[in-house]
């Protein structure tokens, strides 16, 4: 038998093998991380937002040289681990994307490998996360980034839009987006509402997830404030997919716990509660999405859909390519907008979509392989461990999010699909995670997922 002491020590386990995760955020691994590298995940998660508030330095923006560093730290001091990572099978697939929609773009009477190349960019900012995620503390780490890139965004929203919004009314929805464009106006942060909404969100489903862990109160009621706090100023943001991901994910995290715990139940009633009574009228207003003609048009985002639909014989078997869509043939089937002075090509704000029409069936099917193969990367049984349920959040916050963007080159991606790939090549290999069991009397923890070398169980 093998056990492992309140210390945390291992007994029986001399000659046990390379990555076993144990209990209390201790890992056996050839390759524990530094302080360094936690510090450096945390930092390029925290900043995410400032990227256009930092001075650019010869062209190239803070984030950009941010993970020139990441970059540069992995190849120098990480090169057999960033050898590793390389050959994961979500890279791989992502690869093959690469490659099957560059070859179908050079097939466009006007080629244009930005988005392509973009893409790429966001795989290799993954595989340097994934390079540094490498154990529960760092993995941790991350999750604590989360919520502290939420909680100063949620500062901002409410300082910026909390009394403004609570003192107008609105009758419709577009009634409410004029009043959501006012208080655009008025944010110290530049950047995208629906993108600050939505990073308000991910930090709100970690806080929920420490808070569900449980632990002492004092533990439990912070990370409740927290979680409430920063999903009520998601809203703020009047952002309906901000809104749609929020309610999804968590109820996701909240079936991955387990539905029968009464107190996540009551934890999630009063959430709701909160959100329902604090929340301004006004911001409900913009809660509708609608398919209806009203003075001529449909609203911007249904309208776009539906001209998708009518032309989707144009597209559907190798697609138009990016470069024509932005360039010719966007405008050419009604999918530009804007003034007499700047008209421009509006993208699908989905993923699955705007790749369609950019690479076809073959296209779509090469992205379903990338996100299929980080579903398989998921652990199991997440509901036993905060970490992974974290994880599990975020995956999916992500997925739903893709329904809502044609960015799918976006930055978020990168971190959370390198968590997620190094969750499941470091922290468990096997895929499952299995609870920590504790013995009264003696005070040991055993896990049912160590295995002695040797073969025979460790229990």
């Amino acid at each position: 038998m093998a056990f492992i002491t309140k210390q945390g020590q291992v007994a029986g386990l001399a000659q046990w093998p390379q990555g076993v995760s144990l209990p209390g955020g201790r890992v056996l691994s050839q390759f524990p991380t530094t302080s360094f590298e936690r510090f450096l995940l945390v930092t390029l998660i925290i900043i995410l937002p400032l990227e256009e508030h930092i001075p650019a330095v010869a062209g190239l923006s803070s984030l950009f040289i941010l993970f020139g560093v990441l970059g540069g730290y992995v190849l120098v001091n990480r090169a057999t681990i960033f050898n590793k990572v390389l050959i994961h099978r979500v890279f791989l697939a992502s690869y093959a994307f690469i490659g099957v929609s560059a070859l179908l773009e050079s097939l466009s009477p006007f080629t244009m490998y930005r988005d392509i190349f973009r893409f790429g960019q966001m795989i290799a900012g993954a595989i340097l996360v994934a390079s540094l995620c490498r154990d529960r503390l760092a993995l941790r780490a991350c999750l604590y980034g989360y919520i502290g890139l939420a909680l100063w965004l949620s500062v901002v929203l409410f300082l910026t839009s909390y009394g403004t919004l609570s003192g107008m009314t609105a009758g419709n929805f577009d009634e409410a987006s004029v009043i959501r464009h006012e208080v655009m106006q008025d944010s110290p942060v530049t950047g995208n509402f629906n993108g600050f909404a939505f990073m308000s969100v991910q930090g709100g489903i970690v806080a929920l997830v420490f808070a569900l862990a449980g632990g002492s109160p004092l533990r439990c009621r912070l990370f409740s404030v927290i979680a409430v706090f920063c999903l009520v100023a998601s809203f703020l943001a009047m952002s309906r997919s901000a809104v749609a991901i929020g309610i999804v994910s968590c109820a996701a995290v909240l079936y991955a716990h387990g539905i029968r715990h009464g107190k996540a139940l009551i934890l999630v009633g009063l959430l709701g509660l909160i959100i329902y009574i604090v929340v301004p009228d006004t911001v409900w207003s913009r809660m509708t999405f609608s398919t209806e003609v009203r003075e001529g048009k449909m609203e911007a985002r249904a309208d776009l859909y539906w001209k998708a639909l009518q032309h989707l014989d144009d597209y559907m078997i190798i697609g138009v390519g990016a470069g024509n869509f932005w360039n010719k043939w966007g405008f050419d089937h009604g999918f530009a907008s804007g003034s007499a002075f700047s008209i421009d090509v509006s993208g699908l704000h989905n993923t699955f979509l705007q790749v369609t029409i950019n690479w076809g069936l073959p296209g779509l099917l090469a992205l379903t392989v990338v996100i299929w193969q980080a579903y398989r990367c998921l652990p199991k049984r997440s509901g036993s461990d905060p970490l992974a349920l974290g994880v599990l959040g975020i995956a999916v916050s992500l997925v739903l999010f893709l329904n809502f963007t044609h960015n799918y080159e976006d930055k978020l991606l990168s971190l959370g699909l390198g968590m997620l790939v190094a969750s499941r090549y470091w922290i468990w290999p096997s895929g499952l995670v299995l609870p920590v069991k504790k013995h009264r009397s003696q005070g040991l923890h055993f896990r049912k997922d160590l295995h002695h070398p040797s073969g025979s169980s460790a229990l």
